[in-house]
């Protein structure tokens, strides 16, 4: 049994919140996804995490995200189009060492790098994290068209919004933060959560 799409993901942060992005983009629906747990994981061994994924779920679509901050600090690329590029290389060598398989092959295989990292998604609807019980609405005065540029350090960005003693790094605070992003929002706020919006508006949950 197939089923519409699946999310390889880089770790636990978007494995936990990715749910929220993409039931408002589709309405209550439910999109397995799987932990890479490490840029190295998807960047080296993305053969392998496409298998695991594919033998188990059979999906009609794989989307792949990953973030840009990441790879260039370990020194694995240095832009966001060369990463996409390295991930997508990958991809198509998987699908040319299965044509001769028996694995039920998804009809489409994307990749989405987060620019810079996956935090720059959580601050592109910045007026709904105002409305967030664990931001202080009167830190964020700042107006963006594109917080992928215009933010250079995200983590740091949202950190400085949060109230007194909010630990960014708990699991159910970051679940909360994602909670008030609407996606409609973001994706004008932020190119590359664009292509994310764009790409999952595809999947057909019906």
């Amino acid at each position: 049994m197939s089923c519409p799409a699946a999310f390889i993901v880089e770790g636990y942060c978007e494995y936990e919140t990715f749910p929220s992005f993409y039931s408002k983009i589709l309405g209550a629906c439910y999109i397995p996804i799987s932990n890479a747990k490490g840029i190295g994981n998807i960047t080296k061994n993305t053969g392998d995490e496409l298998l695991k994924v594919i033998k188990l779920l059979k999906p009609e679509i794989v989307i792949i995200t990953l973030d840009y901050r990441e790879a260039l600090r370990e020194k694995l690329v240095e832009s966001c189009v060369e990463l996409k590029e390295l991930v997508e290389k990958n991809c198509t060598e998987f699908i040319e060492s299965q044509k001769n398989g028996t694995l039920t092959m998804p009809k489409e295989i994307i990749v989405v790098v987060a620019d810079k990292t996956y935090e720059s998604w959580l601050c592109a609807d910045y007026e709904g994290l105002k409305t967030n019980d664990l931001i202080d609405e009167t830190l964020i005065t700042e107006v963006f068209d594109n917080v992928d540029i215009e933010i250079p350090n995200p983590n740091k960005w949202l950190n400085s919004k949060l109230k007194e003693d909010v630990d960014l790094k708990s699991k159910a605070n970051r679940k909360k933060i994602a909670s008030t992003v609407n996606p409609e929002i973001a994706k004008e706020n932020s190119r590359s959560f664009q292509k994310f919006h764009k790409e999952v508006s595809k999947i057909n949950v019906a």
